[in-house]
């Protein structure tokens, strides 16, 4: 996957799980990230993402429980992308 096409996999599917951004204190980190993808800075964008999801619940946020936007949010996590 290319960044253009992270980006717009980003655009389809954040709404899906920015709830969980919310409920557990990370409002601040949204706005960053959300700053970070107006500049297109998918780098930043994962970092902030990826320090989200060490700090979520392994009791509520794991394959056998699935919130609503968790695996759109995976998806997005571990996607490599092609700097080519």
């Amino acid at each position: 996957m290319n960044k253009r096409e992270w980006l717009d996999l980003f655009d389809k599917t954040c709404n899906e799980f920015k709830w969980f951004w919310d409920v557990y204190g990370h409002t601040d980190r949204w706005v960053n990230l959300m700053y970070y993808r107006e500049n297109e800075d998918v780098t930043l964008m994962k970092e902030i993402m990826d320090d989200v999801w060490f700090e979520l619940p392994d009791t509520k946020f794991n394959i056998m429980i699935n919130p609503k936007g968790w695996k759109e949010f995976l998806i997005l996590l571990e996607e490599k992308i092609d700097e080519f």
